[in-house]
């Protein structure tokens, strides 16, 4: 097991003629708390006309962490697991795997083992050659030379390869195909696939190659598991009960491991800590509840929850007033010191759909009409109108029947707002959050 250190990664692709820069190669990335600007960067994430598809990327995967890559299509996530595993080439930075310097390293030195999206196992072999594929080309630590009394090595791979298909008892086995063996007997029983082993995978569900793919990246025993959207193939039901899976195989190994996902579900209920991606950078570092509770941004607070975050402009009044043509909110007394130097200013507000309820008419409440009512059987989800532009999430207990085309008063609970500087996006903490 190993820890993964990523220092001042870039990835940049030369752009095509007539083909438009996604972003700039001297824009300067957010950094987080804590982190330094680093000392050196790399000539080629600078050449002109090149596309950024990672910039500046700083991250210490700890030794036996779940770190999770979370963002939308196109934010670099998937990139950046591929740099690590070696399948693609750095512009810039350093990638470190234990003690190791592995950017020069190919990726079968690596000590990494990958699970791809797609499974990847190979259609003409059972399941116990595709989990044993990876063992049998891995030549033993303990592994002797060969003492000229022993069957020559040639000759034994011959014997062992013409006996394979054979029933159990028939089969050669030599040291190393006994160990290959075993080694692919616990992991099965691990994933609870024995009875699979003598399968091709066209005979497997989703759910089965999903843990056969698994199976052959744990069956190396690496210092660390890439995984890229394993889950993203299987049905709704069965995903649940695969990333549960994941999580206690994970937890029971104590493998360093990286998962990569656009699905904020699963980073919020997988990762001991999660990287929120955008654009090429990473937007905040934080475990599950930090990311929820005390986004960085709006993009963050909007990526994670379900509905998004709602954001409404508001103007400034201190010590504690904030104004909006619909309603007037004093907030709790936290926020007096903040506020005083955006007296006047015009910021965003941030209110979560659960942290709206019906209420009473009132000045501080906010009167809606509803345009959509989603009743989920837990929840029911409402869309609301607020003014002509502006439409608000509201999820409400399922118990409470609201109908299309009903006026409501909505409360705000105060104690749950955020404040976001409209022109940096970043968020304004509080006393009690800073």
């Amino acid at each position: 097991m190993a820890q993964v250190i990523l220092e001042n990664i870039y990835k940049s692709f030369p752009g095509r003629k007539g083909e438009r820069t996604v972003a700039s190669s001297t824009a300067e990335p957010m950094l987080l708390p804590g982190d330094e600007a680093p000392v050196t960067t790399d000539k080629s994430s600078q050449l002109p006309g090149s596309i950024n598809i990672l910039r500046r990327i700083n991250l210490t995967v700890k030794d036996g962490e779940f770190m999770v890559l979370v963002g939308p299509s196109g934010c670099g996530k998937s990139t950046l697991l591929r740099l690590i595993a070696g399948l693609e080439t750095l512009t810039g930075g350093k990638i470190w795997v234990g003690e190791a310097l592995v950017n020069d390293l190919p990726p079968k030195e690596r000590d990494i083992a990958m699970v791809f999206q797609n499974y990847a196992l190979y259609p003409h072999l059972t399941v116990y050659d595709n989990i044993a594929f990876g063992l049998r080309r891995t030549k033993s630590e303990n592994e002797v030379e060969q003492s000229p009394q022993q069957v020559p090595p040639w000759l034994e791979k011959a014997v062992v390869g013409m006996t394979r298909s054979l029933p159990l008892g028939l089969r050669y086995l030599s040291d190393k195909e006994k160990a290959v063996d075993k080694q692919v007997r616990t992991v099965a029983q691990l994933l609870q696939i024995e009875s699979l082993l003598n399968r091709l995978p066209k005979q497997l569900s989703g759910g089965q190659k999903q843990r056969v793919a698994l199976g052959r990246a744990i069956s190396r025993n690496p210092q660390v598991f890439l995984m890229d959207e394993p889950l993203s193939n299987l049905d709704a039901k069965l995903r649940a009960e695969t990333r549960t899976q994941i999580v206690k195989l994970q937890r029971q190994l104590g493998t360093t491991t990286i998962y990569v996902t656009h699905d904020q579900t699963e980073a919020m209920t997988m990762g001991d800590r999660i990287a929120v991606m955008n654009q090429g950078q990473i937007q905040q570092l934080a475990p599950p509840l930090e990311l929820y509770n005390h986004p960085a941004n709006q993009f963050v607070a909007e990526f994670i929850g379900s509905p998004p975050m709602n954001f409404l402009p508001v103007q400034v009044k201190a010590p504690l007033l904030i104004q909006h043509p619909q309603f007037r909110l004093t907030l709790p007394e936290v926020w007096e010191s903040v506020l005083q130097k955006y007296n006047g200013r015009t910021l965003t507000l941030g209110i979560r759909p659960e942290h709206l309820s019906i209420g009473v008419p009132a000045p501080k409440n906010l009167l809606v009409q509803v345009e959509l009512v989603e009743a989920l059987g837990n929840d029911t989800y409402l869309s609301v109108s607020l003014t002509e532009t502006s439409t608000l999430q509201v999820r409400i207990p399922p118990d409470q029947v609201v109908r299309i085309g009903d006026r409501l008063w909505l409360s705000i609970a105060v104690d749950k707002i955020h404040l976001f500087d409209p022109q940096t996006a970043m968020a304004i903490q509080s006393e009690s959050q800073g």
